[in-house]
């Protein structure tokens, strides 16, 4: 795990090495869970912050490093005699191959970015018992790390300043799967078969290079 982090830090790192054609970006996103068509299971939000980079390679080729923080409640089937409080938060480091489609110097355009994804989850159950002694709680929490893919498609507006900043609004998937913790917890019990995660996200790209 220590060695994806610095080799992750290392490529962050290198995206700097020439600022003319670099543009880091700060993200705020909102999603919810894929489930099973077959799982009687509620709707999960999630809320996610990211941070990263692009490096304009070439013409239509613009590769994305990124580092996303995730969290939110986990919901599924209810229990009459007892009932659960899960939360989840993970921190996934991403690499997307992005690819413009349109010119990239117009004043909007649109994008795919495929993504490889290195995600570490850490899921938290709190159970509360009811009996006739009362109501007990009880907390339990693991950590899973998981190779994902991802797969998202967006507009990017680009701005009329001094530096060529944009926004870009994305709606996303990927194959995160926060439910995987939550089962290991419950090894007893029906398997939830959380899909992934998909949503939509803005993300605000900061132009270094002065254009004007």
């Amino acid at each position: 795990m220590q060695k994806k982090i610095i080799v992750f830090l290392v490529l962050f790192t290198a995206f700097f090495s020439n600022a003319q054609e670099l543009r880091p970006f700060a993200g705020l996103g909102g999603f919810v869970h894929l489930y099973s068509f077959e799982k009687d299971s509620q709707s999960s939000p999630a809320v996610s912050l990211s941070a990263g980079a692009e490096y304009k390679l070439f013409g239509f080729f613009l590769p994305e490093i990124e580092a996303n923080y995730m969290f939110g409640k986990f919901k599924n089937k209810v229990d009459t005699n007892s009932n659960s409080d899960k939360t989840f938060s993970n921190v996934n480091f991403s690499l997307a191959p992005k690819i413009a489609l349109g010119d990239y110097g117009e004043s909007a355009y649109f994008q795919i970015f495929p993504k490889y994804i290195y995600s570490l989850i850490t899921a938290t159950e709190t159970v509360n018992t009811n009996s006739q002694l009362g109501t007990a709680a009880k907390e339990r929490s693991t950590s899973v790390s998981q190779h994902n893919i991802g797969l998202g498609v967006g507009m990017v507006i680009n701005f009329d300043s001094w530096y060529s900043n944009s926004l870009a609004i994305n709606v996303s998937y990927s194959s995160v799967r926060v439910s995987q913790p939550f089962d290991q917890l419950n090894p007893m019990t029906e398997r939830t078969d959380n899909m992934g995660v998909y949503g939509i996200e803005f993300k605000y790209y900061f132009g270094v290079k002065r254009l004007k």
